[in-house]
């Protein structure tokens, strides 16, 4: 449930890649919805030309509204280039298909991919020293520099994403930088033991990124005008414990299966699939 606008909704799915129903004496309105964390931009902040616009939810069991604005920016914001809203995008959209793989409804070349035991939900990080700069200063640096291959910060792994078409806005660009690294799941088999080899390391490396088991924070980089001369724009995504040749991407097997040998519950509350 979202409480939003000082009404509670039902909501009819829960994940950025589906929508949220709200009913109200207001309307009828069908959203993407924006998936979980502690803190995140309700999908009613998104609805145009209504009364929802500009609110912040939490979960319905806290029962707070707040108005977007009261919740602090991060810091490193400044170090990044990415607002608050952009930073949410991004752990909200990794956590969505995060979900997907840990419930086993995430799509393979065969159907669909095996179930995760112990898929945990990842969060945003950019202030982290690594060196003398922070990560979310060297993530933006990275995306920055325009050319390929986007060489990832030492102890990080990488994903990248070039747009050439500039009419769309970095909101857009990060959106489906992270969607075309998930869908890649598409590419391979993914049954019983995922490892990162074969087809796997091969055709859907930025999905092993995405979903990796290892991964706990992540940071991005979208790009505004520095590669405009170049005619793109460019999106970076950094995970830290990078995976290599021959590592486990997740452990296939039963549900949340696995969430108690980490301390962690499955967040049924929330559609289950993430151990938290």
């Amino acid at each position: 449930m979202i409480f939003c606008d000082r009404q509670e909704f039902q909501s009819a799915a829960v994940g950025w890649g589906g929508s949220i129903s709200l009913l109200s004496s207001a309307g009828h309105y069908t959203i993407p919805s924006a998936g979980e964390r502690k803190y995140f931009v309700s999908a009613c902040s998104i609805l145009e030309g209504t009364n929802f616009k500009n609110l912040i939810s939490l979960p319905i069991q806290r029962r707070i509204l707040l108005i977007a604005g009261d919740i602090p920016e991060r810091t490193c914001t400044a170090e990044d280039g990415m607002s608050n809203d952009l930073q949410a995008i991004a752990v909200d959209m990794h956590n969505y298909y995060r979900r997907l793989v840990g419930s086993g409804w995430a799509p393979d070349k065969s159907g669909y991919a095996s179930p995760a035991t112990k898929m945990t939900a990842v969060e945003y990080d950019c202030d982290t020293k690594v060196g003398q700069d922070s990560i979310g200063k060297l993530t933006k640096e990275l995306a920055a520099t325009c050319a390929p291959p986007y060489q990832p910060t030492q102890g990080y792994s990488r994903n990248y994403h070039v747009e050439k078409d500039l009419t769309k806005s970095r909101t857009e660009v990060l959106k489906e930088a992270i969607r075309k690294w998930a869908e890649q799941s598409k590419l391979v088999d993914l049954d019983n033991g995922v490892l990162f080899d074969g087809d796997v390391e091969t055709y859907a490396a930025s999905f092993a990124n995405v979903v990796s088991e290892q991964t706990t924070k992540i940071v991005c980089g979208v790009t505004e005008n520095e590669c405009q001369k170049q005619g793109f724009r460019v999106a970076v995504c950094q995970y830290d414990n990078p995976i290599y040749t021959s590592d486990t991407v997740y452990t296939a097997g039963k549900t949340c299966s696995r969430c108690n040998a980490l301390g962690l519950k499955c967040d049924n509350d929330l559609g289950g699939g993430l151990c938290v």
